[in-house]
C-alpha cells in the first residue's frame, strides 16, 4: 500500500519543479535574449530543452502521485465538497469546452501524448496536455496558479 505521506511529499516536490520551470523560464530566457546575443547552442540546449523535458517528467511523476491519493483519499469528492474552481479546460473532440476538474486532470496527464507550455502570461502560466486520440479530447489546459491551491492545502 502507498504511504500517503509520501505521496503528498513526492507530488508538492515535483510540483515545485513544475512551478520553477513555468515561473522562471521566461525570466531566464529574458537574461538570455539580453545579455548573449546571437545565441549559445549548449545554453540554450539546457535552458530551454533540458529544463523542459524535466519539467514534462515532474509534472508527470506529480499526476501519478496524486492519482494514487486520490484512490486512497477519495480527494476529488473532498474538492468537490469544498467547491474547488476548476483547474482549467478541456476542449473536446468535437470543439466544445469543458471544465476541468481534479481527478479528471490527473487523467489527462497521465494520458497525454505530451505537453506545451504557455507562458507568456508570467502571473497565470498554463500547462496544455495534447491528447493521443483526438476523438474523444483534444487538449487539457491546466492554470497552475489554481493547482497550486489544491497542493497547497494537502497535508497528511
Amino acid at each position: 500500500m502507498h504511504n500517503p505521506y509520501e505521496l503528498v511529499r513526492n507530488a508538492q516536490e515535483n510540483f515545485g519543479t513544475v512551478l520553477m520551470f513555468a515561473f522562471g523560464q521566461p525570466a531566464i530566457g529574458a537574461v538570455i535574449n539580453d545579455q548573449f546575443k546571437g545565441g549559445l547552442k549548449f545554453l540554450n540546449k539546457l535552458i530551454y530543452d533540458v529544463s523542459e523535458k524535466r519539467a514534462d517528467r515532474a509534472l508527470l511523476e506529480m499526476a501519478v502521485q496524486l492519482r494514487a491519493l486520490d484512490d486512497l483519499n477519495d480527494l476529488n469528492s473532498t474538492y468537490q465538497q469544498q467547491k474547488m474552481p476548476p483547474l482549467g479546460t478541456v476542449i473536446q473532440g468535437g470543439g466544445s469546452k469543458t471544465e476541468l476538474y481534479f481527478r479528471d486532470m490527473t487523467n489527462k496527464i497521465m494520458h497525454a501524448r505530451g505537453f506545451s507550455w504557455e507562458l507568456a502570461n508570467v502571473k497565470d502560466p498554463t500547462v496544455v496536455c495534447l491528447s493521443n486520440d483526438g476523438t474523444r479530447w483534444k487538449e487539457a489546459h491546466i492554470k497552475l496558479v489554481t493547482l497550486m491551491m489544491y497542493l497547497g492545502g494537502l497535508g497528511f
